[in-house]
């Protein structure tokens, strides 16, 4: 599938702008390195006037300033590190996925706590070296949808790297993400050299950060219309809704116990992520859970969302009627299917995670009465 027209007029909107703002950002700070080369060098001749202290402070400020903005690598992918051997129906299933999509293959596959997937495409390094993917799983997600839901998502998010991550793509994004956390970060700066650059600067980042989410957008559907070449417009559909609704379950219902429990208890009894799968079992009423569909299907898109909304996916699938799809709901959870043998030692890591985030949370709720004994 071939981008649109608009994909690839943003595209390449966003790739100039961003290589334009670096090339500004680097002839800075080459212009400040040089400058700082030639005053240490009248110093070392004692060819000193009374600007040469001066100008040699300012050109090294500008230096680490300048430099500070420029090197803003990605943030670490948080998770557990799974190795091929501990998981070889989930890998060949991935590689299965990624040959069906024209991907290259997933390079580590890494668990997480959130309720998603997302396929990440990065230099080795940071900002430089050779491009390495990651697909991140949320552990959650695996307890939400069984094995075929599972492989319909993942259908999508490998789609991202088919489509829109083949060779030079792959770098233009990394462009792209770099300039905005590099804009971001001078947004946030309150030093001297941010609040003299930013009124500069704010026009052509607010451009960007319009055009990204537009951008990122038209890239969903894209990936959309892909994995369902692959899996089929209805299978994707109904994993969609399935991860829709669970997901409302997990953080409206489930989550919202847990939390309340950590803030009545000092160390909370329940190990949450040891009982998602059961929670999810027992817990989640699809009767229930389609009464409320309504209300998903009816959320109104948010001008900042990276991601359409639930209705406008359904509905670039061709989805009218909600009641033709197939319920897929045969099985046991991906969770149980794929990872069974790792559940116990993945759930006791984020358990522990999360034990050491609910004590800090119950201190600062109870610091007044700890205070007071």
């Amino acid at each position: 599938m071939h981008p649109t027209p608009r994909q690839r007029q943003l595209r390449r909107r966003l790739t100039l702008r961003a290589g334009s703002g670096f090339a500004a950002l680097a002839t800075l700070w080459l212009g400040a390195f040089f400058t700082c080369l030639v005053m240490l060098s009248a110093l070392m001749a004692a060819v000193v006037t009374d600007h040469t202290l001066p100008l040699l402070m300012a050109a090294a400020a500008a230096c680490y300033r300048l430099g500070g903005w420029i090197h803003v690598p990605p943030p670490e992918n948080g998770g557990i590190w799974l190795d091929e051997a501990l998981i070889p129906g989930f890998r060949r299933r991935v590689d299965r996925i990624c040959m069906r999509l024209g991907a290259r293959r997933i390079d580590r596959i890494l668990i997480t706590p959130d309720t998603n997937a997302a396929v990440v495409c990065r230099p080795r390094f940071g900002l430089w070296g050779p491009m390495r993917t990651t697909l991140l799983l949320g552990i959650p997600l695996t307890h939400a949808l069984n094995a075929r839901q599972l492989c319909a998502v993942l259908a999508h998010e490998l789609a991202h790297l088919a489509v829109q991550r083949r060779g030079c793509a792959a770098w233009h994004a990394h462009l792209r993400a770099w300039w905005l956390r590099c804009t971001e970060r001078i947004e946030h700066e309150r030093s001297a050299a941010a609040l003299l650059v930013r009124p500069l600067l704010a026009p052509v980042a607010a451009r960007d950060l319009r055009d990204s989410v537009e951008l990122s957008r038209l890239d969903e559907f894209e990936a959309d219309a892909v994995a369902a070449r692959v899996v089929g417009g209805a299978a994707l559909a109904g994993a969609l809704l399935e991860l829709a609704m669970k997901d409302r379950f997990l953080h409206e219902d489930y989550w919202d116990k847990v939390m309340a429990q950590a803030r009545e208890a000092r160390r909370p009894r329940m190990r949450p992520f040891r009982e998602m799968g059961l929670g999810v079992q027992v817990g989640f009423v699809r009767r229930e859970a389609l009464a409320r569909l309504d209300h998903l299907l009816r959320a109104k898109p948010d001008p900042l969302d990276t991601h359409p909304t639930l209705a406008e996916r359904l509905r670039a699938l061709h989805v009218g009627h909600l009641g033709g799809l197939p319920v897929d709901v045969d099985g046991p959870s991906a969770a149980q299917h794929y990872f069974a043998r790792l559940l116990p030692t993945v759930s006791l890591v984020f358990d522990r995670m999360w034990w050491s985030e609910s004590a800090r949370e119950w201190r600062r709720a109870h610091r007044g009465a700890i205070s007071g004994r």
